[in-house]
């Protein structure tokens, strides 16, 4: 049986108010306000069982963080309309499979993380020299760079 997380519609619904309340003034406290009340909906489910057979309870839990509901509430936000639009159907379309994609891109951070410090560190300083600095007619400063390859040092 699947579970429908009610969360996934509060992104479209930011987005379709978007175009009906687009100067919307907010004061310190009321900004305030809302990013306590978006950081508790981004750690608690609400699941809705799909299922016509049997009947389901709707589940509420606390603790479950979605990567890829914080996405989509920033892009709801922040992009246009046509490309946020995009990537909620994309997202919609792969929610049974967040929790993978969520190891995936963890691992693949976690590889990244790994990987930047076996790349080579190049260290290069610049010098201005000018030999001919009471001279009138004097040529344009001389520029000498030196570099470094520091393999393995910090």
């Amino acid at each position: 049986m699947y579970n429908l997380d009610l969360r996934f519609f509060v992104p479209a619904l930011i987005n379709v108010l978007s175009l009906f309340l687009p100067n919307l003034q907010m004061n310190l406290n009321s900004l305030f306000f809302s990013l306590v009340i978006l950081t508790l909906f981004l750690i608690t489910s609400i699941k809705l069982p799909l299922s016509v057979t049997t009947p389901g309870r709707i589940r509420v839990r606390a603790g479950d963080f979605s990567f890829f509901l914080a996405i989509s509430l920033l892009g709801s936000v922040f992009l246009p309309q046509n490309l946020f639009w995009f990537g909620y159907a994309v997202i919609i379309c792969v929610s049974p499979w967040h929790r993978f994609l969520s190891g995936l891109f963890a691992g693949f951070l976690f590889w990244v993380w790994n990987f930047l410090p076996t790349i080579p560190l190049l260290i290069i300083n610049c010098f201005v020299q000018n030999h001919q600095a009471h001279e009138t007619n004097s040529p344009p400063p001389r520029v000498v760079a030196v570099s470094d390859d520091d393999i393995g040092g910090n």
